[in-house]
């Protein structure tokens, strides 16, 4: 059974996460370096995630909507391969950060059996650990905690808690599409900023200009490598952070034309951005950014692989793809968050009458 049939298989069964489309479980190269020796990789760990009832990671999806973003030209095989263009790794770490946030047990590692405290955890470094961290950070979203700077870590806030933003989804049901929106762009302005170099690696994330930065980071003093290279000084290089950085914006865009997390309406036949953005092809508005903890995991799932990119492939222009290339094209030039700033306003439109985040046709039943 190759790589893409377990996915399919493992997400259509066991999907748990907010995550939409895939990310393969073996990584770039020099995440793989990271890995201790003797650590579980490629079809044996996703095996280790399927038994523990993980499925973010399977199908690499992720990888190949970038690559192609990107100019792979290939066919799946070759687009979906983290490594297609080692010139592009750092972007492709990025795209895999916002399902993968490094994080770090600052006083103890608790009742998590398989963490080794004071080590960075991330899936390639501790596996066991970051399993265990994610099924209690979706048991206690189930029971209705508030997942937030003050009691969880970064993965269970991407996956579950205040943090959904980085997947195009609201934080809870009911909040209004507004708010949801603003923390999209929110994080679209961070990490445009950080990918142009305009905000260091030494900055402090949340004294940085950037409207609800300080609301989501204020309670701590992370420097914006500490963010995004915590555990990885592979990266820590101004220009691979910027790409790290960049590529955390792709994953976020590309999440939304996941119709597990946001609902859209199809593209208008040629039509374009508002405004200043008005030479590229605008998406369809937004009728509801969905939220997760009332979803059912079978059905959110079945948006997650390769299947579902397919369709949006054949849905219309612009597709994730589309939008990808037009980011990829101001990021080569270092376009300035002001002539960004429009386009990204397009991408995430509200229709009139947008409704506030629900799980849409993914409920419970």
């Amino acid at each position: 059974m190759n790589r893409l049939t377990i996915g399919i298989a493992t997400s259509l069964f066991l999907s748990t996460s907010a995550s939409a489309f895939q990310l393969s479980p073996e990584g770039t190269s020099f995440e793989k370096r990271l890995a201790k020796k003797g650590q579980p990789t490629g079809e044996r760990l996703l095996g280790k995630l399927t038994s523990w009832g993980v499925s973010t990671f399977g199908s690499p999806v992720h990888e190949e909507i970038s690559n192609r973003a990107l100019d792979c030209d290939g066919d799946e095989d070759i687009c979906a391969d983290a490594d297609w263009d080692p010139a592009q790794a750092y972007i492709l770490a990025g795209v895999r950060w916002n399902d993968d946030p490094p994080f770090r047990f600052e006083q103890s590692f608790g009742k998590y059996s398989g963490c080794t405290p004071g080590q960075t955890v991330r899936l390639v470094v501790q596996p066991e650990c970051w399993a265990r961290v994610f099924m209690d950070g979706k048991k206690r979203a189930q029971r209705g905690e508030a997942l937030n700077a003050k009691s969880a870590s970064l993965l269970v806030r991407s996956h579950f808690g205040d943090m959904q933003f980085l997947h195009a989804m609201g934080a809870v049901d009911g909040e209004a599409p507004e708010v949801t929106q603003r923390r999209v762009l929110m994080w679209a302005e961070f990490t445009w900023k950080v990918a142009t170099l305009k905000i260091r690696g030494d900055a402090i994330v949340a004294k940085q200009e950037v409207d609800g930065i300080p609301d989501v980071f204020g309670t701590n003093g992370w420097s914006v490598q500490d963010l995004f290279a915590l555990g990885n000084p592979n990266i820590r290089k101004p220009a691979y952070l910027a790409a790290v950085a960049f590529g955390s914006l792709l994953h976020t865009v590309q999440d939304s034309f996941s119709k597990a997390h946001v609902s859209r309406r199809q593209p208008a036949y040629q039509g374009t951005c508002p405004g200043a953005a008005s030479a590229y092809l605008a998406p369809g508005l937004i009728e509801e950014f969905h939220s997760y903890s009332h979803q059912d995991s079978g059905l959110h799932s079945q948006a997650d692989v390769r299947a579902a990119f397919s369709v949006n492939l054949s849905s219309g222009k612009p597709t994730a793809v589309d939008v990808g290339r037009v980011l990829a094209e101001f990021y080569a030039r270092q376009a300035d968050w002001s002539e960004v700033a429009p386009y990204m306003q397009c991408l995430f439109q509200l229709a009139p009458g947008a409704r506030p985040a629900s799980p849409g046709d993914y409920a419970l039943q």
